[in-house]
């Protein structure tokens, strides 16, 4: 794993700390949307994690997948990358749930907050060792499809669900803040 690499996966660390704690802090009231059709703490927490989950699953794709099928990253990889970065660090701009990913379930259906703490500690785990795995020839090839940016290199990658996390850390900000 490169250092870069190795930096985003604290920083993400980071984040998904301040995010668990966010929730847990709600109490029970983290199963309770703050306001009717908006997203409870649970939900975004589950939502974070099952994205993640699905992230490493098409990163284990990638890697068992012949490593000469990978494309350099281009300019335009890039430029969407940097694009996708700044869209999501903008306080309050929102965005649908894409359709390959299914929108949580509702809050009472959600395994509690500890449950999904360990489950995704379990799933960061995965990602790390997909990171170390990763072949240092391999770095600038785009090895992800993000349904908004593209093809995204792994260090875009990581960046982008470090981001994802950052973004609905604001929601979970909100969230507090309403049902506190």
């Amino acid at each position: 794993m490169t250092n870069r690499l190795h930096l985003l996966l604290e920083q993400l660390d980071l984040a998904t700390e301040h995010a668990l704690a966010a929730a847990e802090a709600l109490g029970p009231r983290a199963h309770t949307p703050p306001v009717p059709g908006e997203w409870a703490a649970a939900q975004v927490i589950h939502h974070l994690l099952t994205t993640e989950k699905r992230i490493v699953q098409a990163l284990r794709k990638t890697l068992a997948a012949d490593a000469s099928a990978l494309r350099p990253g281009s300019y335009k990889n890039r430029l969407r990358a940097l694009l996708l970065r700044i869209a999501l660090r903008l306080p309050g701009l929102k965005f649908k749930v894409p359709p390959m990913l299914t929108p949580p379930p509702a809050p009472e259906a959600i395994a509690p907050l500890p449950a999904l703490r360990t489950e995704w500690a379990g799933i960061r785990r995965e990602l790390e060792q997909v990171l170390h795995e990763f072949p240092g020839t391999k770095l600038h090839h785009t090895v992800f499809r993000h349904p908004r940016a593209g093809w995204l290199t792994i260090g875009q990658t990581v960046a982008s669900v470090l981001d994802h996390t950052l973004h609905h850390q604001q929601q979970l900000n909100r969230i507090g803040k309403v049902l506190k």
